[in-house]
């Protein structure tokens, strides 16, 4: 029985190893915050944080969202990557809340890895 159960163990750590590094789950709970999925489309949107600053955000889509209609604006870096104009972005990165921090801020996200870079039509 013991035997039995040691295999099943190993076959379901194999398993959910090979999920993870396929990046197949959608989210992934971790010490250092959540792992999300994320399309970052090829341009950039105009988002304001008063009348009198004009900044540039990400269009995005987390998630089980990719390859839905909508897109959200993304108003905090990605820290480590680097955007060019006119290509989309299938991305891994990490989510950590930040102490201390308020709002939209209060998120930091750090790239993991670039899955895709695909130029835009």
């Amino acid at each position: 029985m013991f035997k039995v159960l040691l295999i099943t163990l190993s076959l379901a750590t194999i398993s959910f190893t090979s999920k993870a590094l396929n990046h197949d789950p959608q989210l992934i709970h971790s010490d250092a915050g959540e792992v999300i999925k994320m399309r970052v489309q090829g341009h950039r949107v105009e988002c304001q944080q008063n009348t009198d600053v004009v900044k540039w955000c990400y269009s995005v889509q987390k998630g089980a969202s990719i390859g839905m209609e909508t897109w959200e604006v993304l108003q905090q870096p990605i820290e480590g990557f680097t955007f060019e104009e006119g290509y989309t972005y299938d991305l891994i990165v990490r989510i950590d809340m930040q102490q201390g921090k308020t709002g939209s801020e209060r998120f930091k996200y750090t790239l993991v890895e670039i899955i895709s870079k695909i130029k835009e039509s």
